[in-house]
């Protein structure tokens, strides 16, 4: 490899005239080395070595605004540089990182705008747009396969820039503030234009079937405009595969695991238990009442007919005694016949007990999906510590539903809650007719 002469960049002095020694060294390289690809090499090397950081690669772009600004032959450089970065990236990871380092540069020079803006043809572009576009032109003009090159950086800026504008959005959704300005063209979509506006051409009338010079420009636009359509869908389909991942992550981290449903499984049956319990707890307490009652109304029945006997006179009685056999007998049938002394014969109430193992399990059951709920009703039906509650599984699920404070919360709708319970309900028949 020949060696350059050329002036060493300290790490931390830059001197004033940094871009204009860039641009100079990288013409010697380019200007001593006969070999393309050798000189490519050593000037992606020189980049890389003395701009390679977020704070020099500007020095990088500045260099590239001055070839381009030089004589006409001189912004060869540039494209013959662009292009070096772009070939040596294929197999130095640095020069890739560079590349990404200067169109991120670029986009911050482009939105901040750090560059004044150029008029062409009645329109105007930003400075980056024109350094872009310019460099492309050039690269293409130096050699046509050199478009693949081009097309390479171009979706390295698309690929940044909806980055960028990703970043942006999120930030305003949560700070209200934009890191862009949300009013500006994109500038992939500015290179476009700019490019287009380089290849139109209007051909005399006069000359007849005259030949448009800007057909290399024109080629190359079309294939950014390609480029352009297929990195957009490819960074839309990303973004909708990384949400939908990001959803099943927060699906499977809100889902029960296997230990809470297996810890929750004694619950279920005690909660049915005390379900089939309360359910019949209205009917043995009706039961009890009427005797009570019953024996209240006996007893102060009997106490009216002896004073009614006293009062006539019937069998010797006096009145007086009537009177207080009937006030006694009112008085004893309300204190033998009360609730208290009869407390024994009613059922206990489990309300409570029933709640807390409802509420036990409704913490674990809204984070149940449908298949796992299906296994859990299956696998409890065929358990034998339920089959004395067997048939009261539907409806015991039915009840959890209906007194789940938040059912919107529940990882499963309310058709395939109920669609689980019709199947339970069929499980439960064949696990009757099995008992047979």
């Amino acid at each position: 490899m020949a060696e350059v002469e050329t002036q060493e960049i300290e790490a931390v002095d830059v001197p004033e005239n940094f871009a204009e020694q860039i641009s100079r060294d990288v013409m010697v390289i380019f200007q001593k080395q006969m070999d393309p690809e050798i000189a490519a090499a050593e000037s992606s090397a020189y980049i890389w070595k003395n701009t390679g950081t977020p704070e020099k690669v500007s020095y990088f772009v500045d260099a590239t605004e001055l070839w381009q600004d030089s004589r006409s032959n001189v912004d060869k450089f540039a494209a013959l540089s662009w292009n070096g970065l772009v070939t040596q990236s294929v197999n130095n990871q640095d020069y890739d990182t560079f590349l990404r380092i200067m169109i991120s540069t670029i986009l911050k020079g482009f939105y901040g705008l750090e560059k004044p803006d150029v008029d062409y043809k009645d329109k105007r572009f930003s400075g980056y747009t024109v350094i872009i576009g310019n460099t492309f032109i050039r690269m293409v003009e130096l050699n046509p396969a050199n478009d693949a090159n081009a097309s390479d950086l171009y979706s390295l800026l698309v690929h940044i820039e909806m980055d960028l504008e990703a970043e942006s959005q999120a930030e305003e959704e949560k700070t209200g503030t934009s890191t862009i300005p949300t009013d500006m063209q994109e500038l992939y979509d500015e290179v476009i234009e700019y490019l287009a506006e380089r290849g139109m051409f209007k051909p005399d009338p006069m000359s007849g079937g005259e030949e448009n010079p800007n057909a290399h420009i024109e080629a190359l636009c079309e294939r950014l405009r390609s480029t352009r359509r297929f990195v957009i869908q490819e960074v839309i389909n990303e973004r909708a595969i990384e949400k939908r991942k990001k959803l099943e992550m927060e699906l499977e981290n809100q889902l029960a695991s296997a230990e809470e449903i297996v810890l929750v499984a004694p619950q279920f049956t005690e909660g049915m238990a005390f379900f089939v319990q309360e359910k019949r707890y209205n009917f043995k307490y009706f039961s009890v009442e009427k005797i009570r009652l019953t024996l209240q109304l006996l007893g102060s029945i009997t106490g009216a007919v002896y004073f009614l006997l006293g009062f006539m006179g019937v069998w010797g009685i006096h009145w007086i005694d009537g009177l207080v056999v009937c006030l006694v007998m009112l008085v004893f049938v309300r204190i033998a016949a009360s609730r208290k002394q009869l407390q024994f014969f009613y059922p206990t109430d489990i309300s409570k007990e029933l709640e807390e193992c409802s509420t036990a399990f409704l913490n674990v059951m809204r984070n149940m999906s449908q298949e796992q709920l299906e296994q859990f009703l299956v696998r409890q039906i065929k358990l034998e510590r339920n089959q004395k509650y067997l048939s009261m599984v539907p409806e015991f699920m039915k009840y959890l539903y209906a007194i789940m404070p938040d059912r919107k919360s529940m990882m499963i709708s309310v058709d395939e809650l109920s669609e689980l319970v019709e199947n339970s309900e069929i499980e439960v028949a064949k696990q009757l007719r099995g008992q047979l």
